[in-house]
Parts: C-alpha cells; sequence; structure tokens
C-alpha cells in the first residue's frame, strides 16, 4: 500500500472511531424502551418518568441520551435545578446537540437568579477554542490516542523509507495528539475536582464560612449555576460566575459529573 493510501486509511479510521462513544450512548439509550420510560413521558407522567430514567441511571446507565430524557422530564415535571443540572452532566457527553443546549437554554430562562453560567468564554476564547469544547473528554481521548498512532506508523514507514514529505503530516499528528491529550486530561480534572455546581434547592444561603452563624452574603434560588472549588465534611465551597465565594450547604448543591 502507498504511503498516501495507508495515511488516508488511517485518518479514515481515526474519524470512524470518534463516533464510538455516540453509538455507544445511542445503544444504551435503548435500554430505556425496557423500563417503558419514553411511554410514561408521552402520556404526560413527568414524574413518573423521571424516576423511571433515574432507575436506569442508578443501574449503570451513564449516556448522555439518557441524561438529555431525564432532563426533560424533570422540567416537564417542574423541578427545574434538577433538569439544569441533568442537562449540563449530559453535555459532557454530547457537547455538540443542538436540542440539548436549546433545552438547557428554556431551563435556564425559569431560573429566579440572573447569573451567568460559569465557564462561559469571551468570544474570542470561543472561537479559538471550538474544536476543544466541541468534543467530549472520551473524544478527545480516542483522538489523541489514534493521532500518536497515526504518527509512531509513519515514523516507522519512514524508517525504511526516506521520505521527507511525511515531516509535514507527522509534525501536524504529534501537535494534535498533544493538544487532545493534554484537553482530556484538562477535562477530566474539572469534572472530577472542579465541576459546575446548580442549587436545587428552592433558597438557600450563601455563607462566608462553614456554620451557620457565619455571615450571609447572598439568597441563591434553584437552577442557579456556579463553580464547585471544594467539599468538605457538610458544606461546600463554590464561586459564582460575579467572582463571589462562599460556603453552601451540600446537598443543597448537585455536581455536575460523569456519574452522580
Amino acid at each position: 500500500m502507498r504511503p498516501a493510501q495507508s495515511f488516508a486509511a488511517l485518518l479514515g479510521t481515526l474519524l470512524a472511531l470518534t463516533m464510538l462513544p455516540s453509538i455507544a450512548n445511542a445503544q444504551q439509550d435503548g435500554a430505556a424502551n425496557q423500563y417503558d420510560c419514553p411511554a410514561l413521558y408521552d402520556s404526560g407522567e413527568y414524574a413518573s418518568a423521571a424516576d423511571c430514567f433515574a432507575s436506569l441511571e442508578a443501574a449503570g446507565n451513564h449516556n448522555g441520551h439518557l441524561l438529555y430524557n431525564l432532563g426533560n422530564a424533570l422540567q416537564q415535571a417542574g423541578k427545574t435545578g434538577e433538569a439544569i443540572l441533568s442537562y449540563r452532566r449530559a453535555q459532557l457527553y454530547l457537547p455538540r446537540d443542538g436540542d440539548l443546549a436549546a433545552n438547557l437554554t428554556s431551563a435556564r430562562d425559569k431560573a429566579r437568579d440572573d447569573l451567568p453560567p460559569p465557564g462561559e468564554r469571551e468570544a474570542v476564547a470561543a472561537t479559538l477554542l471550538a474544536p476543544y469544547d466541541s468534543l467530549s473528554a472520551s473524544e478527545l481521548l480516542i483522538v489523541g490516542t489514534l493521532c500518536w498512532a497515526l504518527f509512531f506508523t509513519l515514523l516507522t514507514f519512514r524508517s525504511w523509507r526516506d521520505e521527507d514529505l511525511l515531516s509535514l503530516p507527522m509534525a501536524l499528528l504529534a501537535i494534535l495528539a498533544f493538544l487532545s491529550l493534554g484537553g482530556h486530561l484538562t477535562r477530566s480534572y474539572q469534572v472530577s475536582q472542579q465541576p459546575t455546581g446548580v442549587v436545587l434547592s428552592e433558597e438557600v444561603t450563601l455563607r462566608s464560612g462553614r456554620n451557620l452563624r457565619s455571615v450571609e452574603l447572598a439568597r441563591l434560588h434553584e437552577g442557579a449555576e456556579l463553580q464547585v472549588l471544594s467539599e468538605e465534611a457538610d458544606w461546600t465551597q463554590v464561586r459564582l460566575s460575579t467572582g463571589q465565594k462562599g460556603w453552601l450547604p451540600r446537598p443543597s448543591v448537585g455536581l455536575a459529573r460523569f456519574a452522580p
């Protein structure tokens, strides 16, 4: 096989394998039919449908499509905070889903606090980091791994034949591999150590310390989104998009992580 043909074949494999997470999500989403969760939703039993989808996830079905359906059921049931949390968790798996983004915006419109979601980028940064933001953590890992595999394949071929034309593709693959794997590690760290939090209580007080006698800083309401900084005992330290830091009772905040 010629070098160009080898490069095209391996590139095709790379693109195909980046679709594996979506395929897996779709297959797992089909398990919802065994519980008749969609039937409950279609019949207007939104609270029961939400419980059904939650039971599916508790059974180990962690995927974006299931969380999206759970968010829809929770939103229809009037549970704004839990719906926003479910949508934010779904975005960890489905960052490019337009329907998910639209429903998340709809749920945010029902929240009482006028707080921009944490992590929103300025226009220039959003444009530059669009490729990174459009891929999930698992997709970044797949792209990075396959770029390294393709790089070493070309390196091996070059050791047999002195092909100067391969220098530029190899350099680009190495850069892409570093960026993808670095992005995967960064995303994984952020989600596990400093995830987005969503207020689940109808109203909760942001305090300066980890006790009820500390100074009251603000009142937050269901659906408010914030960045979680740390968790200690019964309290969670958070930072609002305004930059203000404080502590909230741990049960009042849901965390946007891959698994609850």
